[in-house]
């Protein structure tokens, strides 16, 4: 089986590293292998010498740029293409004319976003191409079904991580640079870019009851976004800035986890929560509002503790309660680690995902 994967994102977040494993467990077992993205994106850089794997530069110019099209069209003919794989919004359009030019390979749309499309003439068609959806929940399955895509034509794949990512060293605290802080000050982290879905200001919210209760904790906020001015302005509003630390975009998010005693997550939209999985695999107490399709990944008061959304007062509490209870936190993470082994490690997802390619070409699942 050949296979296309098609990503035009400038940077590498979570649906790129979900692709990415995707690629590299197709390569394990004999796949063949295109990956398709624009110059000197880490999507095509990451997997450039990775062999099985044959990167294809393309300009990527909006949403319908037929350059693009025309020369993803002739390598699907000239690879003879199975699966014509979209990992990004933009990615599903050229997928969909990819095919329609080329005239050959089914089409597979991976979604992780669980807000519903569009209403317009475009996307409405754009919906109606697809062969398969890989929803990342079962809550983003429910958006597309409402918005009129065929149940039929949905298949549920959870997002992944490979558990031995997340068996790094943790970090020495001093090297945080966070003035006074003692080795048993509590470290809450919420890794998560700093964009509206996220809403960090619920989170920033609970920080002054938290520290009533713990005042020595600290807030760690590893990632980068255009919402930064807004969160330092909010902390310093409530009085918690010296609290809340921003250590903008980390690439040691798994030894930050086993330095850390809580991870927080504060989402008011999310279609799985994959750093939520990284957290459990590292072994990290979960605290995190109930958005999306967290709820099919952390079971409240089984695998973690959850909080409604947009409600600072309850995920205070929840933080509190963990922090107030280290054996509970502890039992919570063991429970949390042998779930994520059974439901969401790299080679499932990869298994979930050949099956799907195979109900379409006819063929074995392996």
């Amino acid at each position: 089986m050949v296979s296309l994967h098609i990503d035009e994102q400038r940077g590498w977040r979570g649906g790129e590293q979900q692709a990415a494993y995707l690629i590299a467990g197709l390569v394990a077992r004999g796949h063949a292998v295109l990956a398709a993205g624009r110059p000197g994106a880490p999507f095509v850089e990451r997997h450039r010498d990775m062999p099985g794997v044959t990167c294809i530069e393309a300009p990527f110019v909006g949403e319908a740029d037929p350059v693009t099209a025309w020369r993803l069209a002739r390598i699907v003919r000239r690879h003879r293409v199975d699966i014509i794989h979209a990992h990004t919004s933009h990615a599903h359009s050229y997928a969909c004319w990819v095919r329609m030019l080329a005239r050959r390979g089914r089409v597979v749309v991976s979604r992780r976003v669980d807000f519903a499309p569009s209403d317009n003439p475009f996307t409405r068609w754009k919906y109606a191409q697809p062969d398969r959806y890989l929803t990342v929940s079962n809550c983003i399955a429910e958006v597309l079904r409402a918005y009129g895509v065929a149940p039929d034509r949905i298949r549920v794949v959870y997002s992944s991580q490979e558990p031995s990512r997340l068996e790094a060293e943790p970090i020495d605290r001093s090297t945080l640079g966070l003035a006074d802080l003692r080795p048993d000050d509590p470290l809450l982290l919420c890794p998560a870019a700093l964009v509206g879905h996220k809403d960090h200001a619920t989170l920033i919210a609970a920080m002054p009851d938290v520290l009533a209760a713990h005042p020595r904790a600290r807030l760690l906020l590893a990632g980068e976004g255009a919402l930064r001015p807004e969160i330092e302005a909010q902390a310093r509003a409530l009085g918690v800035d010296k609290r809340v630390h921003l250590l903008g975009r980390r690439d040691d998010v798994p030894a930050l986890m086993r330095t850390a005693d809580l991870f927080v997550l504060s989402s008011q939209m999310e279609g799985l929560g994959s750093a939520i999985v990284e957290a459990m695999f590292a072994g990290l107490p979960v605290v995190a509002c109930a958005a999306g399709g967290i709820p099919e990944v952390v079971a409240d008061g089984e695998t973690g503790l959850l909080a409604p959304p947009r409600d600072p007062g309850t995920l205070a509490r929840r933080i509190v309660q963990l922090l107030d209870d280290p054996a509970l936190a502890q039992r919570l993470a063991v429970a949390a680690k042998e779930r994520a082994h059974e439901r969401f490690t790299a080679d499932r997802m990869t298994a979930a995902t050949l099956e799907a390619y195979a109900e379409l070409l006819g063929g074995p699942r392996d």
